[in-house]
């Protein structure tokens, strides 16, 4: 009976010992979200970019990325020059690089982004929605 109880207690605690997995390069998971991602940015920053990744976490229907947005081949993005400044007036010394940050959702239609960031003095992503996105924010407390 003893076996019986350990073995349900471990079933039971199962889900939350489940961590978000990272996409590799290569994974289609991986290509959906940054693809989804892209347009946006290249909205903000001028078109074409792409992305380092310097942590993308997927589970279930959810994901969370940290990037970093450049032109093809690692060139630099001039923020003064980007539509966000020219167009949207935001200062450049508001904005502190390309670094942007994203929560998705998976609905029936693919990825969505659910919001996101980019050029950030503060990270503004550890206090969003940690009832949906905890999973990738446990190392900061949510």
């Amino acid at each position: 009976m003893r076996y019986v109880a350990i073995l349900i207690a471990a079933c039971l605690a199962w889900p939350a010992l489940a961590s978000p997995v990272e996409p590799v390069p290569g994974v289609p998971e991986r290509r959906e979200l940054l693809n989804t991602l892209r347009p946006l940015v290249e909205n903000d920053l001028g078109a074409p970019v792409e992305f380092m990744v310097d942590q993308l976490l997927w589970e279930d229907d959810r994901a969370f990325g940290r990037v970093v947005a450049q032109r093809p081949g690692g060139g630099q993005i001039d923020i003064a020059t980007t539509p966000m400044v020219q167009r949207d007036g935001v200062l450049p010394e508001a904005i502190d690089g390309t670094r942007v940050e994203a929560f998705f959702r998976k609905t029936s239609e693919g990825w969505q982004v659910v919001t996101y960031e980019i050029g950030t003095t503060n990270t503004w992503f550890l206090a969003y929605d940690c009832a949906n996105y905890g999973a990738f924010m446990r190392e900061w407390g949510c």
